[in-house]
C-alpha cells in the first residue's frame, strides 16, 4: 500500500485535521521513560542497522484499549518483526505529549508516528523543530487551505516536508455496518453515541446514519437512528455524546458504556454502535448480556473482545491501522520523509467491515449480497456517504 497523494481539507488545529476515534482502555500507564522499549530485530545486523529507528506515541489509555492504540501496537510490532529497532510511549495524560515525543526523539527515532486526534499540536511542533525526522499521525490529514478552507489566501498552510496524515474514511465503512445494522434489527431502531464531538467519532456515527438510510430508500423502511441526526447541517448540537475531559472520563469508563446502552435499549433499540474506546465496550457487553446487538469500532471487536461478549457483535467498522503504520515506516526505509497525507478508502481497503464471524449463517443472503454491492458502489463512487447528510458533500 503506498502512501496515497490524496490531500484532505477537512479541518485544523496547527492546521492539522484530527479524526480520532478518541482513547480508550483501562490499562495502566506510565511515563514515557518508563514505557520506553525496544523490539528485538530478527533480521542480521546489518539488514537492521540499514532501517530508521520507528517508534510510536500512543495516546491516553493507552495499550489494552482493543482499538485504535492497540492496532497502532500492531503496526509498530510488525516493524518489529521486520528488522526495525523500535520504541513506544504511553501519555497518562495531556501534559505527557510533547515529553513523550521528545524523549523518542532523545532515543534516537527517525520515524514517529503519533496516536490520536488530542496529539495534534504537539506533533505539529515537534515536526516544525525536527526536519530531518518524520512524523506522521493517525486519524490526520493536514489542511493546506487554513482555518478558513479557502486556498489561495494569506492563512495558507503548507504541508511539512516531514509530516504524514494517516486518515480513514471510515464513514464507508460504518454505512456498511448501518445497512447491515437496519436489515437485521427486529424493532427497527438503531443507537449510537460517540466520545467526543471530533470527526473520527463522527465519522462512524455518519457513516451509520448514512447506511441506514440508503437502507430505507431501497426497502421503502423506515428504520430509525437514535443519538445522531444525520440530516442536520451540525449533528452534534444534537448527538449524544460521553462528554468529560477527554480522558478515562470519556473513553474508559466502561460503566458508562453500560448504562447508555441501557438507555438506549429501554427506548427501543436493539442494535448499538458505541464510538466511546473502552467506554464503548461496557455497551457491547450490556448488549450481550441483554439479548440484543452491537456493532464495533476501529478494529475486529468481535476478535479484540473475545467471548463471551463478543457474542453481541454483528460485524465492526475498522479501520487498518496497523497495516497503514507499518507502511509508513517503510516509506521511511524507502527514503521517503513526508510531505503527503494516506487515505483509507473502501477502495483501497484501508477502511472495511469486519467478517460476521457467529452471525454469517444467521444473515439472509439477499442482505449479505445487498452489502456487498453497496461496498462495490462506495468504491466506485456512485453512492457516496455525504450525500445522504444534511450537510451535503
Amino acid at each position: 500500500m503506498a502512501i496515497s497523494k490524496r490531500l484532505l481539507g477537512l479541518g485544523a488545529s496547527a492546521a492539522i485535521i484530527f479524526a480520532a476515534c478518541g482513547p480508550g482502555g483501562t490499562a495502566s500507564q506510565a511515563p514515557a521513560t518508563q514505557n520506553a522499549t525496544e523490539v528485538p530485530s530478527t533480521e542480521a545486523p546489518s539488514q537492521a542497522a540499514t532501517k530508521p529507528v520507528a517508534c510510536v506515541a500512543f495516546d491516553t489509555g493507552g495499550l489494552g484499549d482493543k482499538g485504535f492504540n492497540d492496532l497502532a501496537k500492531k503496526g509498530l510490532e510488525d516493524a518489529g518483526t521486520a528488522g526495525f529497532t523500535t520504541h513506544f510511549s504511553e501519555a497518562q495524560g495531556a501534559t505527557d505529549y510533547a515529553n513523550n515525543i521528545q524523549t523518542l526523539i532523545d532515543q534516537g527515532c527517525q520515524a514517529i508516528v503519533t496516536v490520536g486526534f488530542l496529539q495534534s499540536q504537539a506533533t505539529a511542533d515537534a515536526a516544525a523543530a525536527n526536519p530531518t525526522i518524520a512524523f506522521a499521525q493517525v486519524d490526520t490529514a493536514w489542511n493546506k487551505c487554513g482555518p478558513d478552507f479557502t486556498c489561495g489566501n494569506a492563512d495558507d498552510t503548507p504541508q511539512p516536508a516531514n509530516f504524514t496524515g494517516l486518515d480513514y474514511q471510515v464513514d464507508q465503512a460504518a454505512m456498511l455496518a448501518g445497512y447491515l445494522g437496519a436489515g437485521w434489527s427486529k424493532s427497527g431502531k438503531i443507537g449510537t453515541y460517540g466520545g467526543l464531538a471530533f470527526p473520527g467519532v463522527t465519522r462512524f456515527m455518519d457513516g451509520l446514519y448514512a447506511g441506514i438510510q440508503y437502507y430505507n430508500q431501497q426497502k421503502n423502511a423506515s428504520v430509525k437512528l437514535f443519538g445522531w441526526d444525520g440530516s442536520l447541517k451540525d449533528p452534534t448540537t444534537t448527538g449524544a455524546f460521553v462528554g468529560g475531559s477527554g480522558g478515562n472520563d470519556t473513553w474508559g469508563d466502561p460503566a458508562k458504556g453500560e448504562q447508555l446502552a441501557k438507555t438506549l435499549h429501554d427506548q427501543g433499540v436493539d442494535v448499538v454502535h458505541p464510538v466511546a474506546g473502552a467506554t464503548g465496550n461496557g455497551s457491547i457487553k450490556a448488549a450481550q448480556e441483554g439479548g440484543y446487538w452491537a456493532i464495533g469500532v476501529d478494529t475486529d471487536q468481535y476478535i479484540s473482545i473475545g467471548p463471551p461478549t463478543n457474542a453481541a457483535l454483528l460485524t465492526s467498522a475498522q479501520k487498518a491501522i496497523d497495516v497503514s503504520v507499518l507502511d509508513f515506516f517503510n516509506q521511511v526505509a524507502g527514503g521517503y520523509i513526508g510531505g503527503t497525507d494516506y487515505s483509507g478508502t473502501i477502495a483501497n481497503n484501508g477502511v472495511l467491515l469486519a467478517p460476521y464471524h457467529d452471525y454469517d449463517s444467521k444473515f439472509s443472503a439477499d442482505l449479505k449480497s445487498e452489502v456487498d454491492a453497496l461496498k462495490a458502489k462506495l468504491a466506485d463512487g456512485s453512492v457516496t456517504v455525504c450525500s445522504f447528510l444534511g450537510r451535503g458533500c
